[in-house]
């Protein structure tokens, strides 16, 4: 009854995250950057008139200069954060899918190599219990226990292009100054 209960949780943690948890990722990722986006808005606010201080000092490189430039780069990353967090998204999506499909299509040729099972000797040693145990029911749990596992990885990875994208772009144009996500 105790290996039981352990099974039955187990496929129920499963169920949930493919279920619940993995369809609402790309959700919680958007949802958090747009929040850390407003975020960067009240700096943003409480920094104007430190920036516009930065601009007194006209006497390196003309109005701006060094001290005020970087204002300059974090005003158009506050610009550029709403689209470039749809393009993470559309990008997070695409990604997650073509990852979740070519897993999907090779995992049954890994499931069956891993075992190292050839089913040529079985056949030709006429051992017809030796084939019968290449795939095991036990196995085939453990197998879409792992299959559920991998694709969880791959949704936490593709994901965090949502905010990637919009957090690395300053680097694009060598700007020094790092975003407030940072």
């Amino acid at each position: 009854a105790n290996a039981a209960g352990k099974f039955g949780s187990m496929t129920l943690s499963v169920g949930f995250i493919l279920h619940y948890i993995l369809p609402f990722m790309p959700f919680m990722y958007f949802f958090f950057q747009v929040g850390n986006w407003v975020k960067e808005l009240f700096e943003a606010m409480v920094g104007l008139p430190l920036w516009a201080l930065a601009h007194i000092r006209i006497d390196e490189g003309g109005l701006p200069g060094p001290a005020g430039m970087n204002g300059y780069f974090l005003i158009f990353e506050i610009f550029l954060r709403p689209i470039l967090l749809v393009f993470g998204l559309i990008g997070a999506v695409t990604i997650f899918a073509a990852q979740v499909q070519i897993l999907h299509g090779t995992f049954g040729l890994v499931v069956t190599n891993v075992g190292g099972f050839n089913v040529e000797d079985a056949k030709a040693a006429g051992n017809p219990d030796l084939f019968e145990m290449a795939r095991q029911e036990l196995d085939t749990f453990f197998f879409t226990i792992m299959y559920a596992i991998i694709v969880y990885l791959l949704a936490t990875s593709s994901f965090k292009l949502i905010y990637q994208v919009p957090n690395n772009i300053l680097r694009w144009m060598n700007a020094s100054v790092s975003a407030f996500s940072d």
